[in-house]
């Protein structure tokens, strides 16, 4: 009775009528201006003006080549979403999705990228230097970076700079200076993505180094090998070490004495092979009969190439009864074929060797010391050593005069050395590959001149 009495009363309070419940809360919304965002093919920024009733939480769907740069959120009110996208080179145009969820709410953007075709103009197509040397310039025009690929660039020439940027700019073409008598050409590559460019860069003939044309005045010519005939003057000129692996330097092949496997003559060039032999690696040590004090004494070489290889043109005394490094060694020139075409001279005594770390040691990049022949020397006197390649000076050593054997052992008879080590200290440092073998170390002639 109580329960519809209260039910009387309610209605007499409302009129008659029952109160309403609370009405359902409205679902987010959000829209975009514009409705799908395009973005240039060259990459870069753009927005999207945003309206929300709420909170909005942005997702990406895990594609690289674009990112948010602007918060993952979306706040009530009027926003602006900021992409980020890279250039698009793949070939293809492309699209990506970016999900906003609230609640229980799902919207979508669709993002597109047109395909971005990059684009390199030359001056010039192709590019002429003298034998002599130079620079060339050629302007550029480009709508993107290119960079060249580096494997086009041969010993005869460099590129700068490596990477051609967006916009107008300048490609410089430096040649070195040809000992070829013959012209040269190659085409350069340029690449951005998938797209291709290529420049032809020629070179005129140079002007071969004539056999004693680097020679100091007053010197005369007493002792040479042009290696005309058909193998090495073992009778009256050369004489081969038979030494077992590791004999020096940990060095890994074998020397073997008068094999023509690993030393002969042909085109009028001296070739000393680093070869497989079955399990092994044979190779060539020749030294020369006669031995000199003081003089001038060049070679021409072409060194082989191959991470491993060490080739070397060096001179070592008669008188080895104090040992090394005591009796004293002239590198006049040496490569390792883990740092091609560098090469180096050095001298060794008791108070400088590189095993105090002392060595009197100068190197310096020879371009095309793998590719062609170049000459190296030495000028030995009572005062200094000197070296040299291609007629620049490379080491300079000086008698300090002292009169003391540990300093200057450099007083007596030293005799030549060609040789092409495999591995070891400094051939090796960095391991070798077996794949560069065979490989040969060419030499066109040795000379000695004396005053």
């Amino acid at each position: 009775m109580l329960s519809l009495i209260a039910s009387v009363l309610l209605l007499a309070a409302c009129d008659g009528k029952l109160p309403n419940p609370d009405p359902a809360p409205a679902a987010p919304t959000i829209s975009f201006s514009p409705t799908a965002m395009s973005l240039s093919p060259e990459g870069g920024e753009a927005s999207v003006r945003v309206e929300s009733s709420s909170t909005w939480t942005v997702e990406t769907d895990g594609q690289d080549w674009y990112a948010l740069s602007s918060s993952a959120q979306i706040y009530k009110g009027a926003s602006v979403l900021k992409v980020n996208a890279q250039p698009n080179v793949s070939g293809n145009s492309r699209s990506a999705t970016l999900r906003f969820t609230s609640g229980g709410s799902e919207a979508t953007l669709t993002l597109t990228q047109a395909n971005f075709v990059p684009e390199l103009r030359f001056s010039a197509d192709e590019v002429n230097g003298e034998g002599a040397g130079g620079e060339v310039v050629v302007h550029t025009t480009a709508n993107a970076a290119w960079t060249v690929v580096e494997d086009d660039i041969d010993f005869w020439f460099s590129v700068s700079p490596k990477t051609i940027a967006k916009g107008e700019g300048e490609l410089k073409i430096k040649f070195n200076r040809s000992y070829s008598a013959e012209a040269r050409s190659t085409t350069v590559h340029f690449c951005s993505g998938d797209q291709v460019r290529t420049l032809s860069v020629k070179q005129g003939a140079g002007e071969p180094v004539a056999p004693g044309a680097y020679v100091p005045a007053g010197y005369e010519l007493v002792w040479q090998d042009d290696f005309s005939g058909t193998s090495a003057d073992l009778a009256g000129k050369w004489r081969f070490e038979d030494w077992a692996p590791g004999h020096v330097n940990h060095e890994l092949q074998r020397y073997v004495p008068d094999d023509r496997r690993t030393s002969y003559v042909q085109d009028g060039a001296l070739h000393i092979v680093a070869r497989k032999d079955g399990n092994q690696v044979i190779s060539a040590r020749m030294n020369s009969r006669e031995s000199w004090l003081y003089g001038y004494v060049e070679a021409s070489i072409r060194l082989p190439k191959g991470k491993g290889t060490w080739p070397a043109f060096w001179m070592m005394p008669d008188d080895f009864s104090k040992g090394w490094p005591a009796c004293g060694e002239i590198d006049i020139m040496e490569e390792v074929g883990v740092n091609p075409d560098y090469t180096s001279s050095s001298i060794h005594c008791f108070s400088y060797n590189h095993v105090k770390g002392t060595q009197k040691t100068a190197e310096r990049l020879t371009p095309g010391a793998e590719s062609e022949y170049h000459v190296y020397a030495l000028e030995w006197t009572e005062d200094y050593i000197k070296t040299y390649v291609d007629g620049e000076k490379l080491l300079e050593f000086k008698n300090d005069k002292s009169g003391n054997d540990n300093t200057w052992p450099f007083n007596k008879k030293f005799y030549i050395i060609l040789n092409l080590a495999w591995g070891g200290d400094w051939g090796g440092y960095d391991g070798v590959n077996e794949s560069a073998l065979p490989c040969t170390m060419q030499v066109d002639y040795v000379r000695v001149y004396k005053k």
